[in-house]
């Protein structure tokens, strides 16, 4: 019989391969996930878009920009089992676009990632640019991080007051299509 324990050293035994699952979404209701977000907002005292890629460095994560023209470079966030995660850009689109991206990814990492930790021990989250519009659940997914990118970056109360001001895109560092859509949500007028 042959001993392969020194072998062992050399060769290390590998592990399983990392499965990523999609995001599942969490059912809750858009006030809830707002209600969420803004919490989640004050708690890391954010005040603007331009402060996300210092808060996704000081929480274990990464952005990158990458060509979306390749096809092969779909994912928009990874997260890995440990929870460290990579969120990648679009290097054709510009900050005030990609500060929304950003909180979007984000708002997958804090509402969907713990159900798939949960649901399953030892995996991974990739969420994608190209969701299929028959899989409810994606679909889905996708308004609860819209809803959470919306409200951490531009939460009701002070969102008001900068709107009414003429000042919301500056104020949160979002695009002015950002501002129309929560503005409209929030039932101002424009």
């Amino acid at each position: 019989m042959i001993d392969d324990t020194a072998n062992n050293a050399i060769f290390p035994r590998f592990e399983q391969p990392v499965e990523y699952r999609p995001p599942i979404p969490s059912r809750a209701t858009k006030a809830s996930v707002w209600e969420f977000a803004e919490r989640q907002r004050k708690k890391v005292g954010l005040s603007n878009g331009f402060q996300l890629p210092k808060l996704i460095a000081r929480n274990g994560g990464e952005i990158s920009f990458i060509d979306f023209m390749d096809h092969d470079q779909t994912d928009a966030i990874v997260v890995e089992p440990d929870g460290t995660f990579r969120i990648r850009l679009s290097s054709q689109t510009g900050t005030l676009r990609d500060n929304f991206t950003i909180a979007h990814e984000l708002g997958h990492k804090l509402l969907h990632w713990p159900l798939v930790k949960k649901r399953h021990h030892g995996d991974g989250m990739r969420a994608t640019r190209r969701v299929d519009d028959s899989d409810q659940d994606l679909v889905r997914c996708e308004w609860e991080a819209n809803w959470f990118a919306s409200a951490f970056l531009m939460p009701a109360d002070e969102f008001k007051i900068a709107f009414s001001n003429g000042v919301a895109s500056e104020t949160f560092g979002v695009t002015s299509a950002a501002v129309e859509v929560r503005a409209k949500t929030l039932g101002l007028g424009s």
